[in-house]
C-alpha cells in the first residue's frame, strides 16, 4: 500500500526538474526572444542612444519637435537637419546594427517594424536616423 521512499524520490525529481525546465524556458523567452523595450532609455545605459533626426516632410518644425520628444525620453539626439529630399513614409536607418537600440527608438515614436531599414555605417558613429516623411501626423510626438 506505501509507496516506496525510492519512488517519492523518483516523482520529486521529475516535479523539480519540470519547475525548472519551465522557469528556463521563460527566463530564455523574456531575454532572449522577446526582451523588454521601455519607450523611455534606461539611464543605467552605458552610452545613449545618439540619433539625428532628419525632416523629410517640408513641413517647418516638426525635426525640432520630435528632438525635443526624444531628449525628454533620454535619446541624445545630436542634429536635426532637412533631409536631401521628402519621403512619403517615415523611415528609422539603423547604422551599427544595435537592435536593441533601434527597436526603442522605433517603439518611442510608434514607427511601424518595416519602417526600419539597416545600413550600416559606422563612420557616422550614431546609432540610427530617422527620416520624418509625410506621414509624420501619425507618429506619437504628434498625436
Amino acid at each position: 500500500m506505501g509507496v516506496s521512499r525510492r519512488a517519492l524520490r523518483t516523482v520529486i525529481a521529475g516535479v523539480l526538474a519540470a519547475v525548472a525546465a519551465v522557469l528556463g524556458a521563460s527566463f530564455v523567452w523574456r531575454m532572449f526572444v522577446r526582451p523588454p523595450v521601455e519607450p523611455i532609455v534606461d539611464v543605467q545605459r552605458e552610452r545613449a542612444i545618439q540619433l539625428r533626426v532628419l525632416n523629410g516632410a517640408g513641413v517647418p518644425g516638426i525635426a525640432q519637435t520630435v528632438q525635443q520628444y526624444l531628449r525628454r525620453r533620454g535619446f541624445d539626439v545630436v542634429e536635426i537637419a532637412n533631409a536631401p529630399s521628402q519621403v512619403p513614409r517615415s523611415v528609422l536607418y539603423d547604422h551599427l546594427g544595435d537592435s536593441l537600440a533601434i527597436e526603442q527608438v522605433r517603439y518611442a515614436l510608434d514607427m511601424r517594424q518595416e519602417a526600419v531599414v539597416r545600413q550600416l555605417d559606422s563612420d557616422l558613429a550614431l546609432h540610427c536616423s530617422v527620416v520624418l516623411g509625410h506621414d509624420w501626423a501619425t507618429l506619437r510626438p504628434f498625436r
